[in-house]
């Protein structure tokens, strides 16, 4: 990327976001230069209409070149920032994603799987997770999620020159949810997918990774599961805790 490009940071939310990630995009845009506009909306529902509008509003809105779409459960640290604009190129890496880790359920686990949201396309035609990869690199993929995704401006452009002109016209044709082969993909997938079929290509930075918020219930099971690798801190008698207190 070069020096004199602009990067406008699109967020969408529910109206409030986590101190946490508040203060990473700060950080931000506190110390770099690159930084253009800054488009946050607001509400409830299809995810996939906000980030239309993040869209169209980038294009109609704004003339910066990139436009860096960052989910607001998610913490982009200053590093991670300047590799994803060290490595993007508006012609060889317009699409660029660091690495989220999404939370999978797995049936009788106590914990979700931790799983990488960049994916490749399988023989079948299915896409899998990619989970081994060469650690601080740039690397190809077929698709990923929007947890940080960095697009240029002519992909954007392009996903609304292909838009329908009667139903989706100029301001939703951008991402979209739908089933493809007796499964429902999502609108972050499709996207991916839509790009790869117009020519662009795109990667992932596997240096750049960021802390994903979840939540869920502690139970009784963690708490058994925890003490198989870990002393308890806190002890039964009064005599153990004045000893572990005093270690």
């Amino acid at each position: 990327m070069y020096d004199s490009e602009k990067i406008t940071i699109g967020i969408c939310s529910p109206g409030h976001v986590s101190t946490n990630f508040m203060t990473s995009i700060l950080d931000i845009a506190r110390s770099q230069r690159q930084l253009g506009q800054f488009i946050s909306l607001q509400g409830s529902g299809v995810i996939s209409r906000l980030r239309n509008q993040i869209c169209s509003t980038f294009l109609d809105k704004t003339r910066d070149d990139w436009l860096l779409m960052i989910d607001t459960d998610e913490m982009l640290t200053i590093e991670g920032f300047q590799k994803l604009v060290k490595a993007a190129d508006r012609k060889t890496v317009p699409i660029l994603s660091g690495v989220v880790h999404g939370a999978w359920e797995v049936e009788g686990a106590i914990y979700p799987e931790p799983v990488p949201c960049i994916f490749r396309t399988a023989d079948n035609g299915g896409l899998y997770s990619v989970h081994d990869y060469d650690e601080d690199s740039l690397i190809e993929i077929d698709a990923a999620g929007t947890g940080c995704l960095l697009v240029h401006r002519s992909v954007i452009q392009r996903f609304r020159d292909e838009a329908d002109p009667v139903h989706q016209q100029k301001n939703w044709g951008f991402f979209q949810d739908m089933p493809l082969g007796g499964q429902w993909v999502g609108e972050d997938l499709l996207f991916s997918l839509r790009a790869k079929s117009f020519g662009f290509k795109i990667h992932a930075h596997t240096g750049v990774q960021l802390a994903h918020e979840r939540r869920y219930w502690l139970t009784k099971d963690h708490h058994t599961d925890f003490r198989r690798f870990n002393l308890p801190r806190h002890h039964s008698t009064e005599k153990e805790v004045t000893d572990g207190s005093s270690e």
